[in-house]
């Protein structure tokens, strides 16, 4: 079920233009913010790495794993930056953190495209669109899974010391949605995923959100499952999801108002369990009162960094 390249994408550049917009020092390590041109895009973007001092050194190599966090509706790299509280867990955990935004922006502006806060700009649903309006900029699906790596490797402050060999994959609600798919299409690339409050199954007729994002991103409406976890797990052969990933983690609070209206991830959970997989394989917490924001978040990120340190190290 894994989504064909598209021709217009499938020759990247071996270099990128960028720009090192800022390296701040924090918890021993660096967060850098880099701007540069993204080809798949067709316009500039922004994304930030946390790349720890690494004072373990069990290696003669200075190069730690990676975890990609994609965030939600209305986000860009600053949000997890700022309030995630992810980087003392990656220091002392030595892995790296990269934070892309969520959609293009300062392309030529697409008529509607800032019209709600829920599509368009900053709501780019990790997808490669295909309609006539969105599909020259709207490649996120591409941009996280090839462009991005392509252009850390071009960043000789990043490509020192991160190994693209070991990835995980985490994100917040659409962010979730982005994580659970990329990895469940790119089998083997991510040793695990995690996802706080995900959109679980967007293409569902009681996701207003994945309804929405989905008439305007997708000309076919058949494409859609391509874009949805828990349609993708049901599209799977039993015994097949050990070779996608090694373990999933996903946390969500009972106190969320989008929770019954929007996200729907027992629906996740149940089509895994379907598939014959062994005991524990998603690990699925509730937690009591936690609302959908990032103060959910920053209390249960050192559990989700340390669930992918585990399954990197491995």
């Amino acid at each position: 079920f894994y989504y064909p390249r598209h021709p217009k994408r499938a020759n990247m550049s071996s270099g990128f233009e960028h720009e090192m917009l800022s390296s701040s020092k924090v918890h021993g390590g660096y967060l850098h913010r880099v701007r540069h041109y993204s080809p798949c895009n067709d316009c500039h973007m922004t994304f930030a790495i946390f790349v720890p001092e690494n004072t373990l050194m069990k290696t003669s190599s200075k190069k730690m794993p990676v975890i990609t966090y994609l965030s939600g509706l209305t986000c860009d790299d600053t949000n997890v930056s700022q309030k995630g509280n992810a980087f003392k867990s990656c220091a002392e955990s030595n892995v790296c953190f990269l934070m892309p935004d969520t959609s293009p922006r300062g392309h030529e502006k697409i008529e509607g495209e800032d019209a709600s806060w829920d599509f368009g700009l900053a709501a780019g649903f990790y997808l490669d669109a295909t309609t006539d309006e969105y599909a020259k900029h709207y490649n996120m699906y591409t941009y996280v899974t090839k462009e991005l790596e392509s252009v850390c490797k071009s960043v000789p402050e990043i490509n020192e010391r991160v190994d693209f060999e070991r990835q995980s994959i985490m994100g917040h609600s659409m962010g979730g949605h982005g994580a659970l798919t990329i990895a469940l299409r790119n089998p083997a690339k991510y040793a695990s995923v995690s996802a706080f409050a995900p959109i679980a199954n967007p293409s569902a007729e009681d996701c207003p959100w994945g309804q929405k994002a989905f008439k305007g991103y997708l000309k076919d409406e058949r494409d859609w499952k391509m874009h949805d976890a828990t349609e993708l797990v049901r599209m799977m052969e039993p015994g097949t999801m050990e070779k996608v990933t090694s373990a999933i983690l996903i946390d969500q609070g009972d106190g969320d108002t989008f929770y019954a209206t929007q996200l729907y991830p027992e629906r996740f959970v149940e089509a895994v369990e379907k598939i014959n997989v062994k005991p524990g394989f998603v690990k699925y917490n509730v937690r009591e009162g936690y609302d959908h924001s990032y103060w959910f978040i920053s209390t249960f990120m050192r559990d989700h960094v340390d669930f992918h340190e585990t399954n990197l190290t491995q």
